[in-house]
């Protein structure tokens, strides 16, 4: 059954069980209640805990035991490989004061795909890497499928769901986060925002991710065998959009919110996690659909190209802004440094 946790006191971002539902079989009373769950919980925190049985703990085990610690444990030299012409698409590390590495397979669960990432890495080939990226993100592609769609049917632009999934594209990125060099903060990765549309997380036993609230609390997001966490970025605020202000970061007439999040570990244990996520295409136009215009909802964003936006987001100019999306798409809401 499709159910919804959510406790204000013990601060828990929801809990929304999907386990049972298809993405190419909408509709029904079980995917309706889940519908109406998930919408709740994006429009309070941006985010949910989904459990969702086809990502299996051996699923799991296959990508982290294995995969991601022998992709991680590379030469500097062939991680470099990874490289690409989008900021922070590629490889990402070597950053001052953060132990952080990670990688993007671009394009998967595609096996054509990920069998190129592995020659990359592994020119005489590596089948057991292969393999287990493409079973981890078989299942997470699904689940993504499943939420894109409950989004758009919860705001009544179910029409728009074909021609939204073929104007984005997915990637797996995979992570290893050392101990902070700051032992005072803990801090692993700053607070931010993500610029995509959407990214499903997945941590590795060790905690560390954390989301905040509307009220400026910080909600630990415990790992779990049997959940990932979907969370919400920047280019969906754009195709579901609302009145937003933006001085507390508060949604205020019930659409979603891009959550900002961070990753703070307090133990003495390194952690993996891997990231799915989806994305405007290279070079496409990300504009709120008309459906959403009008009096009591003028537009707030100019139709804006992505890959642009990622360029400015990282440029010297783009750091000089407080909020570098709405600087770039914002109407009227100019923000510097």
């Amino acid at each position: 059954m499709s159910s919804l946790t959510f406790t204000e006191q013990t601060q828990q971002i929801p809990i929304v069980n999907l386990s049972e539902l298809d993405p190419s079989l909408p509709g029904g009373d079980q995917w309706e209640a889940a519908r109406a769950a998930v919408a709740a919980a994006l429009r309070l925190h941006g985010c949910f805990d989904a459990i969702y049985a086809p990502l299996s703990p051996e699923l799991r085990d296959s990508l982290f035991c294995h995969a991601v610690s022998e992709l991680l444990a590379l030469p500097l030299e062939v991680k470099l490989r990874n490289s690409s012409d989008e900021p922070f698409q590629g490889y990402i590390g070597q950053i001052p004061n953060m132990p952080y590495e990670s990688l993007r397979v671009d394009s998967a669960p595609s096996p054509s795909a990920v069998e190129e990432f592995t020659q990359l890495m592994w020119p005489q080939g590596n089948p057991t890497f292969r393999n287990a990226v493409i079973a981890f993100t078989r299942p997470l592609q699904d689940l993504m499928k499943i939420v894109h769609r409950m989004i758009l049917e919860s705001f009544g632009v179910e029409s728009l769901y074909e021609s939204f999934q073929s104007s984005i594209s997915h990637g797996l990125r995979l992570s290893e986060y050392g101990v902070p060099f700051d032992k005072e903060t803990k801090i692993a990765m700053v607070s931010h925002i993500d610029p995509n549309l959407m990214t499903i997380v997945c941590q590795h036993e060790v905690e560390g991710l954390e989301v905040k609230t509307a009220d400026g609390d910080w909600i630990k997001v415990v790992p779990s065998p049997n959940s990932v966490t979907v969370m919400i970025g920047q280019a969906f605020q754009v195709h579901i959009v609302g009145k937003f202000d933006v001085l507390d970061r508060a949604w205020t007439n019930g659409r979603l919110r891009a959550p900002v999040h961070r990753v703070k570990m307090t133990g003495d244990e390194g952690r993996f996690s891997a990231l799915y996520g989806s994305r405007p295409n290279y070079n496409s136009i990300v504009q709120t659909p008309e459906e959403f215009i009008n009096e009591e909802n003028p537009r707030l964003y100019r139709p804006y190209n992505y890959t642009e936006y990622m360029k400015f987001r990282y440029s010297d100019e783009g750091k000089g802004h407080k909020d570098p999306f709405i600087s770039f798409c914002g109407i009227g809401q100019e923000t510097t440094a």
